[in-house]
């Protein structure tokens, strides 16, 4: 090195940049090709983030000396920053062969799991460990490709020894404490948070996550203090201000109920993010803002157009090959209502395959299910992307989502594209608002001709929506009203919808409904206390006494049913109606009175009642329905004119006859099926 090189470098060294630019261009006026200065004048570009130039002058520097393991090092680093991830990886690949370094390596796998490469960059991480075992960061990248690898036992244990080395390293304790989370180890999880709130108490993410987990834990209070300590840091945290609303609900805590549901609205009309299209069912009784909402989370699956695109049709198969998805093939309300369908398909016309995203346990249902399908497929710890090659290998015609936005759904399935044909179906009781699914599975009363606009898919009507399970064993066990802790005499009402189904303005109705009839009780399920004690308050400040409201817990499905034959009158919630509650009640013999609305989850009772044959019990609106509920309770005479045209009409409904219905869907599936083969686009089909 010359002494003005000498002289540059020291004001590199010392950040002084411009003064080391000046001193390296005027060597180079001299010795244009000296590899020092062209190498060091392409780092400066590179901090200046003047990456094109920096790419230029290092690469003209290997041209001159290309042994130099720091500047294939070095321009790696530029190419990376200029998205040229694959030309990034061949320059550390170049510095490796020189001189292999547990840096190079590491940058390596980096850019590897940019490119979702994982088990390439798996391995390049492990080599930088094998160079410096003392690197926490290869721990701690490693064990975040270990988690997406769904092995994420391995990726925890890589994470604690990177904490073994630096136990301040928040990302690597966040990390732990997701994967924790993963795998339902939820103490671990909230024990892993809470040591990062020890070493920084301002760590929003980390504080957000414990409110999730005692929210899941049931422990309202405790998440909402949480939800308050990440406001006082910072007052305008959409999530936790968004967390704070679905925990209010949930838990019938109606005291911000209107600027609750003002936020959650200016959110959606601002294209964001707000409760979620499941929460928001019980919330806004408008199918335009339904379609909204769904269509802002549909979109956060938006893929480049050279990603998986769709599908055309395969060769015609000598069977349909027809997929339901789900995470739930086990004891479940979807899964209890479509197994006999699955069951009963004409394996003469179609494979009929189930593809489990989550691996459940061999209850008596799953086992069912094994057996229905022509082909079982758990594919849990699969990822996305290899899950839509399995389907595509198959050559699946008709793939059918039962989940969409509900619990453990894995919609980025569908955005990749499973087959030619995708439905929304059961699950979810709305529009997707997703261009990926074809089409939505309904009935003239859920989605009328006026209304199919709202939804993002076509419509293939059936004549009755819902599956059921004609099989199912009607309930052994018989209670009285004492067994059940409720009074002798009186009239009992009952809702056992799920608790954030309930609204103040249904309540009031219900209230109004109480103080019509003497001596009448309200039976509410509810599953936590806060639920119970909120109630209470409501109802005792709306001028009744809190002793005719009663609560019901969870109980066994038997015993679930036969709690239905003590109530006289089930009343259903709106927006967001009774759906597989409904039509456990009607098929235990037990009117349910309902309000019409205007979306899907809000006509979903009245497509029921319809399919008994009582539409007799469907208002059209709150006063109706008050007055209704009022009439029958005070005229016993009516009521029982009701139940026994409700027990007449239950071997014929066509809600109940199962043969007919899969009849039905396959028709249906046929149709698209024929029209797909035809390239034909989808259209609404009867």
């Amino acid at each position: 090195m010359g002494k003005n090189f000498q002289e540059a470098f020291e004001h590199h060294k010392n950040g002084n940049l411009q003064e080391a630019k000046k001193i390296y261009e005027l060597i180079l006026k001299e010795t244009p090709n000296d590899f020092n200065c062209l190498h060091h004048l392409g780092l400066i570009a590179k901090n200046n983030k003047e990456y094109l130039s920096a790419f230029e002058l290092i690469s003209k520097a290997i041209t001159i000396n290309p042994n130099i393991a720091s500047a294939h090092f070095n321009l790696g680093n530029v190419l990376k920053e200029l998205n040229k991830i694959n030309d990034a990886i061949a320059s550390y690949d170049k510095a490796i062969s020189i001189k292999p370094d547990h840096e190079l390596y590491f940058l390596k796998g980096k850019a590897l799991y940019e490119l979702k490469k994982l088990d390439e960059a798996l391995v390049s991480y492990g080599e930088s460990i094998k160079l410096n075992p003392q690197s926490f960061l290869a721990y701690s990248n490693r064990g975040v490709v270990l988690v997406k690898l769904n092995k994420i036992e391995d990726g925890i244990a890589d994470y604690d020894k990177a904490i073994q080395i630096n136990s301040d390293f928040i990302i690597t304790r966040y990390n732990r404490g997701l994967a924790f989370r993963l795998i339902g180890r939820n103490s671990e999880s909230l024990e892993a948070f809470k040591a990062i709130i020890e070493i920084e108490p301002s760590h929003l993410k980390s504080l957000y996550e414990i409110a999730l987990i005692y929210r899941a834990k049931k422990e309202f209070n405790l998440a909402l203090t949480y939800c308050a300590q990440i406001l006082k840091i910072d007052p305008k945290h959409s999530q936790t201000i968004l967390l704070g609303i679905k925990i209010r609900k949930m838990t019938c805590d109606w005291s911000c109920y209107e600027k609750d549901m003002s936020y959650a609205l200016k959110k959606i009309n601002d294209n964001e993010e707000s409760v979620g299209p499941l929460s928001s069912l019980a919330y806004f009784n408008d199918p335009a803002i339904q379609k909204k909402i769904s269509g802002t989370y549909a979109s956060k699956y938006k893929l480049p157009n050279n990603l998986f695109n769709k599908i055309s049709p395969y060769k015609n198969h000598k069977k349909i090959r027809i997929a339901y998805f789900s995470p739930n093939f086990w004891t479940h309300p979807v899964s209890n209502l479509m197994v006999e369908c699955i069951e009963k398909h004409d394996q003469s016309k179609f494979e009929i395959y189930g593809f489990s995203l989550v691996d459940r346990p061999d209850d008596l249902m799953n086992i069912r299910l094994k057996k229905a399908f022509t082909k079982y497929i758990n594919v849990e710890n699969k990822l996305t992307k290899d899950i839509v090659k399995l389907a595509r290998e198959m050559e699946i015609d008709i793939t059918i989502d039962l989940a969409v936005y509900t619990g453990e759904n894995r919609l980025e399935i569908f955005a990749m594209r499973t087959a030619p044909i995708q439905i929304n179906y059961l699950g979810f009781p709305s529009t997707s608002g997703a261009d990926f699914f074809d089409y939505i599975i309904a009935d003239q009363t859920l989605i009328p001709q006026d209304d199919q606009q709202y939804y993002s898919e076509k419509i293939l009507y059936l004549p009755s929506f819902q599956a059921n399970d004609s099989t199912r064993p009607a309930p052994n066990t018989l209670f009285t009203r004492q067994d059940l802790g409720l009074p002798k005499t009186g009239f009992i009402f009952c809702c056992f919808n799920n608790a954030n189904k309930y609204n103040p303005s249904i309540f009031d109705s219900w209230v109004k409904i109480l103080s019509k009839v003497d001596d009448s009780i309200l039976l509410l399920f509810a599953d936590n206390e806060s639920v119970k004690i909120n109630l209470k308050k409501e109802i005792t400040t709306r001028g009744i006494e809190h002793t005719r409201l009663f609560f019901g817990d969870r109980l066994a499905f038997p015993e679930y049913l036969a709690r239905y034959k003590v109530v006289d009158l089930f009343l259903d919630t709106v927006p967001f109606n009774a759906g597989t509650t409904c039509s456990d009640a009607l098929q235990s013999g037990l009117p349910v009175l309902t309000c019409k609305g205007k979306t899907f989850a809000g006509r979903y009772a009245s497509s029921l009642l319809n399919a008994v044959n009582i539409p007799e019990l469907i208002t059209a609106n709150v006063e109706q329905y008050e007055s209704l509920a009022i009439k029958l309770a005070n005229n016993p005479e009516q009521l029982k004119v009701i139940k026994d045209k409700l027990d007449k009409n239950l071997p014929i409904a066509l809600l109940y006859d199962i043969n007919l219905f899969t009849k039905n869907i396959e028709d249906g599936y046929q149709k698209i099926y024929g029209r797909c083969q035809a390239n034909l686009a989808p259209t609404h089909l009867k």
